[in-house]
């Protein structure tokens, strides 16, 4: 019998017990980030629905459509390699592309800004944030030691990285552009850029972001906020003032659940940007480091799934997504804690909005993937060599 004939065998009894073998722990931050932000959302939105809507399950209905979504992709992803993306990386950024220059034109309006299609269920922006990463892990996967010369490494990224950015900072979204320029600038560096590069795209991104924060009124505004913030914190601008108060009326167990009072108009944004700000309010500390504890142990379940991988590819992949979650958690807390000046983002699985939770666990789902591929990969292994015996 063949060697390949043996794995094959090997594999066949290996398969049906690996077929639905996942990652229980980022299952279980996955089912609890889901778990509390149905209860967030509907808890934050429910006065929106009778006032706007003239029903208190509007939101929540929507969010639950976006929820079933997310998870039926998952049950799709997890039937094929992960591998198979890297053939749709440079598509899906084209229409990726697309879409963001679509939206300039024909986008709708809101509070200034063009982020969202067909009454805002649709922001290509959110789209951008995997897409990107898929591409970009593509690409880093294929160029090896040449990732280290300049033409082959620095220049392309900036310019790939760059024309995404620059979509997004025309909307105007500055918060999603700097989140996707991190995660990028990170899988460059992992990737095996040299630190001149490394110092160069660090150097050429900062003093893009400060020339951004200049030029653009909103964000200098938000800045100017945020000294005058330090120096006096009773002179803090309104939202984060806002946010403030409610963390501080949470306590240790907070008010209770649905019983907060500032998302009821002093919170702006507090089904969106603001849910942490509720959550501290109505579960108090302790349910602001329970959710933070998930957060935790998502990304280290990530972390774990890319040392794991089988290829650079996998490794890249899913660091990105992970960094990707991260990083915007991280934004999105640090934020309403006052620690940085104030930006619009939303916080993974928790915030209300479809495009965000859709594609938020459409990367979860590629976790998952990848780390059963891993699992897979280690339990089949190839026979060992057996002595030819002489006639």
């Amino acid at each position: 019998m063949t060697t390949v004939n043996v794995m094959r065998k090997r594999s066949d009894r290996v398969m049906p017990n690996m077929r639905f073998q996942f990652d229980y722990w980022l299952l279980l931050a996955i089912a609890g980030l889901l778990v509390v932000g149905m209860l967030m959302v509907y808890s934050t939105t429910f006065d929106y629905g009778i006032l706007f809507k003239d029903e208190a399950t509007y939101y929540i209905k929507r969010q639950a459509v976006a929820m079933l979504l997310g998870l039926a992709a998952i049950v799709v992803i997890m039937q094929f390699d992960y591998h198979l993306l890297r053939r749709f990386s440079v598509p899906f950024l084209a229409f990726t592309l697309v879409a963001l220059f679509f939206l300039l034109f024909f986008g709708e309006a809101i509070f200034g800004a063009r982020r969202g299609l067909m009454e805002g269920s649709y922001q290509p922006s959110e789209v951008a944030k995997l897409t990107t990463i898929l591409y970009i892990s593509h690409w880093l996967s294929t160029k090896g030691e040449r990732i280290k010369k300049l033409t082959y490494g620095l220049i392309p990224f900036s310019i790939i990285t760059g024309v995404v950015c620059a979509l997004i900072v025309r909307q105007p979204d500055l918060s999603t552009a700097v989140l996707i320029a991190l995660v990028s600038f990170t899988l460059f560096f992992v990737a095996g850029a040299d630190w001149r590069q490394f110092g160069l795209a660090g150097l050429l991104g900062g003093t893009a972001f400060t020339f951004l924060v200049l030029t653009l009124p909103h964000a200098r505004n938000r800045v100017d906020d945020f000294t005058v913030t330090l120096r006096d914190p009773e002179q803090a601008g309104w939202h984060v003032r806002q946010s403030l108060i409610a963390l501080g009326r949470g306590g240790w167990t907070g008010v209770g659940l649905g019983e907060s009072t500032q998302k009821f108009g002093p919170l702006p944004a507090a089904h969106t940007d603001g849910v942490f700000a509720v959550l501290g309010e109505e579960l108090g500390l302790l349910g602001a480091l329970f959710v933070i504890g998930l957060l935790a142990l998502l990304v280290w379940r990530g972390v774990r799934a890319a040392q794991q991988a089988r290829d650079s590819y996998g490794f890249l992949l899913a660091l990105g997504i992970t960094c990707w979650l991260a990083y915007q958690a991280l934004i999105n807390i640090a934020v309403i804690t006052a620690v940085i000046p104030f930006t619009g983002i939303p916080l993974p699985f928790l915030s209300y909005g479809g495009s965000s939770l859709l594609f938020s666990l459409i990367g979860a789902g590629i976790l998952l993937n990848i780390s059963r591929d891993a699992a897979m990969s280690r339990r089949i292994q190839p026979p060992m060599p057996q002595p030819v015996k002489k006639a």
